[in-house]
């Protein structure tokens, strides 16, 4: 991310001669002088930087654009004669200051042209302004805007992201990326209030939940395949994040944005699921101040304070900072489960020059919930003869049941460009989590009665894990005129250390119509044998070259060699796994055309692995599984629109999977495969000056195409929990026009298809949905009050059945007034 320099405000000097306007300009006069005051008062915010957010009322032309500067902190020579009998609709937008010019002046032939100093002159569309008299130039406001176009790590104005780095490790325009590519950043977030990564990704094309009510972990599925983060799917800042998927759900309010790179990526990321990558980037140090404090309260007692604050430490901008803080009081429509969190997220930027920049990063996280055990099938979708089991039952015993995680994690991110062809990149971090992880299990379903379950126990536990990731990185350009490459070379590094201590407890079962807690928790502790002690190291090199020919063709082609070392043992003794090792090559090659319509048609084969830990009936170690994957898509992104449309057909197959040996149920073969078909549309867009809208749909067959041959009934079946078709829309509207500017509303509804899954044993469907959202805020000045509902008509209905069958989340009202300065 490139930051610039803050630039000193200078006054006019006392001996140059008084000003004169042109006619009708005192008024006008008179409004930027007001203008002149702020920017003198806070030469601190004299630097440019990304979009921001403005509510600037309509009226007359000359007092919006006095509004606007005056918000904005930018410098401005205007004509008079230029705005007489001009009115504007006013702006209410999170936009960069010339974006804004653009909307202010629309319609009006006039443009806002930026200087070489930085400061603005309002002219006639199209033309310079002609040198004029002495007497007739305007004094200058003297705060200067820098904004600066997107990067790949930065913010995004609205919902459409033009850049990312995710999919190729290069700060890449995202027309260019020739394989699918979603990313959704804080404005969004912030908007549509989203309390997950779940809820984030709710309005993606190709991601399905797994566990509905959990709020212990992040689990998807991604293309029919599951992604968490200790499959390798789950990365932060472009690193492997979390050892286990108990290592603590990501905090959204300290993330710019979230991105998905959908289907095999193991090119550039290593060992992984084949559906794809989630990569969270985390907020950083700007150039201009930041300061943010909002205060929520909603659904079941929730009580939350989170704060941003941020911006230049010194007047040169070779210092910089952010703090983000969060502290969350909340029960959950589940009896006795509490979301409670606590997180704090420290930031320090040093770029002594252009060339280089060292990022420091850091977050600590406390959460205090509890697990949300399934529940049986009878009672959730299968009938039963005392009707239907509350979706706030807890089958826990308060008290007992805790999930009481601890992390933290701190790290650097460093670039230095040795000249305008080579960069270097190189990032490391360190993560610690320690989680006092109790929960009581239910097994068997229901009793006899219906009423109570069959089977129910205490699982005592304690988790901690370790992390190290770093990724060191050369980029350099070669070639110029037609053909140009960028070529990556690249060596990355992880090392995660995790054990978990298990004990099993007895405990009587619970009637689930009429709970009574209290059950006495028996006193023997027995050993369980899925506890463990793990340590994993992987190392991968790889290199990629990114071949531009003229303005129309992008060509990509990437390799990449994997070795990895994994040891295991049980808690209480035994080894499972003696220093295993694993190897593996991967590639991916794809190619862009670029119209200049805006249109562009895209293809690429790429490739993954997993290692997989093991022997077989002949004591042969087991070979990785592989994913692979055909893609072909198209996207539309004209120059100058706030538009991204998405569309992409894919086949993508999991090989080398593990299934039961047909000689000996007791062991595994690697016979089976997973194959997954499908269509994804995905639309991001501005409609008009203050509309915005998302849409997504997707269509998955995921099904197993080789299975054991003692189970051959398996064969053609569909993947449990990924349904065959989502879709999902969302539209917010500013009403400046309708003369208030300060007031948006928005609406979004969520369909998700019928699925498989199983309940303790027994298979089951689970029945589609369709899901309401809703939300509502006015901003006047720097105060913005919002009102969010998701689940707005309260449906209740089972969000997914796993090992057991987890209702969704009940309706939930969030009140946030936030303060901006």
């Amino acid at each position: 991310m490139t930051h610039q320099h803050p630039h000193s405000s200078v006054a006019p000097s006392p001996r140059e001669p008084a000003f004169t306007l042109s006619r009708g300009a005192a008024a006008v006069r008179a409004v930027l002088l007001a203008g002149l005051a702020l920017g003198l008062a806070t030469p601190a915010q004299a630097q440019g930087a990304a979009a921001r957010s403005f509510q600037i009322a309509p009226g007359p032309l000359d007092r919006t654009l006095n509004s606007f500067a005056s918000a904005a902190g930018i410098e401005l020579s205007v004509d008079a004669t230029l705005l007489n009998g001009k009115t504007s609709a006013g702006l209410n937008a999170t936009t960069t200051v010339q974006a804004g010019f653009d909307e202010v002046l629309r319609g009006h032939g006039l443009q806002a042209l930026r200087q070489a100093n930085g400061s603005y002159t309002l002219a006639k569309l199209a033309e310079r302004p002609a040198a004029r008299p002495e007497a007739a130039v305007l004094p200058m406001i003297t705060v200067v805007d820098s904004a600066e176009p997107e990067t790949a790590s930065g913010p995004i104005r609205g919902y459409v992201a033009r850049r990312s780095a995710t999919a190729t490790k290069i700060d890449t325009p995202i027309v260019e990326t020739p394989q699918s590519l979603s990313v959704v950043g804080a404005e969004e977030i912030d908007t549509l209030k989203s309390q997950s990564l779940q809820d984030v990704l709710a309005y993606v094309a190709g991601v399905a939940r797994n566990e509905a009510a959990d709020r212990t972990t992040d689990q998807f599925f991604l293309r029919g395949f599951q992604a968490t983060s200790d499959l390798g799917n789950h990365y932060r800042d472009g690193t492997r994040y979390g050892v286990t998927r108990y290592d603590g759900r990501q905090e959204l309010y300290g993330l710019e944005r979230v991105e998905v790179v959908k289907g095999a990526a193991s090119v550039l990321f290593g060992a992984g699921g084949p559906g794809g990558i989630i990569n969270t980037v985390s907020k950083r140090p700007t150039a201009e101040p930041v300061h943010e404090i909002n205060v929520e309260g909603g659904s079941f007692s929730r009580k939350q304070v989170s704060a941003d604050i941020g911006g230049p430490l010194t007047d040169d901008g070779v210092w910089s900072y952010r703090l983000t803080a969060l502290w969350r009081d909340s029960g959950t429509f589940i009896d006795h489960v509490p979301d409670n969190r606590r997180f704090v997220a420290p930031a320090l930027t040093w770029r002594p020059g252009a060339a280089t920049s060292l990022t420091f990063l850091g977050d600590y996280q406390k959460d205090r919930t509890v697990n949300v055990y399934g529940l049986p099938a009878e009672g959730t979708v299968l009938p039963n003869a005392n009707g239907k089991i509350a979706r706030h039952r807890f089958v826990g015993e308060p008290g007992f049941d805790q999930f009481a995680l601890e992390r933290y994690c701190a790290g650097y991110l460093f670039e230095h460009a040795f000249s305008e062809r080579l960069k270097l990149k190189n990032s490391l971090r360190y993560a610690h989590a320690s989680n006092a992880f109790d929960y009581v299990e239910v097994w068997g379903g229901v009793d006899a009665s219906q009423r109570a379950t069959a089977s129910r126990w205490a699982s005592e536990r304690a988790d901690r894990s370790s992390s190290l990731v770093s990724d060191t990185s050369l980029q350099y350009q070669l070639g110029e005129g037609t053909v140009r490459h960028t070529i990556l070379a690249g060596l990355d590094y992880s090392r995660g250390r995790e054990e978990t201590e298990r004990y099993t407890r007895s405990l009587a079962n619970l009637d689930l119509y009429a709970p009574v807690y209290g059950s006495r928790v028996g006193t023997e502790r027995v050993p369980n044998t899925f506890a463990y002690k793990a340590d994993g190291k992987r190392l991968g090199v790889y290199a990629q070259d990114q071949l531009k020919v003229g303005d129309k063709w992008v060509a990509s082609l990437g390799g990449r060699y994997d070795m990895l070392r994994y040891s295991e043992a049980g808690y209480f003794g035994g080894v499972r796994a003696d220093n295993e090792k694993s190897h593996a090559f991967t590639g991916r090659a794809g190619l862009v055309y670029l119209a200049d319509s805006g249109l562009a048609p895209f293809a690429s084969y790429s490739e993954s692995f997993e290692p997989t830990s093991g022997i077989d009936r002949t004591g042969a170690r087991f070979k990785p599984s592989e994913g692979k994957q055909f893609e072909a898509g198209l996207r539309y992104q004209p120059k100058g629109a706030d538009v991204l449309l998405s569309a992409a057909l894919y086949q993508l197959t999991r090989q080398n999977v593990q299934v039961e040996d047909p000689q000996d149920a007791n062991f595994a073969v690697q016979a089976g495969e997973v194959r997954s078909r499908g269509l994804e549309l995905e639309a991001r867009t501005r409609i008009g000056r203050t509309a915005n809208m998302i849409a997504a749909y997707a269509y998955t067959d995921a099904r197993t195409t080789k299975a054991s041959a003692l189970y051959p009934e398996r064969e053609g079946q569909r993947v449990d929990s990924v349904p065959y078709t989502q879709l999902s829309l969302w539209g917010d509207e500013g009403f400046a026009a309708a003369g208030l500017p300060g007031l948006r509303i928005g609406t979004g509804a969520r369909y998700v298809g019928s699925t498989r899954g199983a309940a303790h044993g027994t298979p089951v469907i689970v029945p589609s949905v369709t899901l309401i959202d809703a939300m509502a805020s006015y901003s006047t000045g720097p105060w913005k009050l919002a009102l969010n509902v998701t689940n707005l008509a309260d449906k209740t209905y089972i969000g997914s059945c796993t090992y057991g069958c987890f209702y969704g989340e009940a309706r939930k009202v969030i009140v946030t007034a936030s303060y901006r300065w």
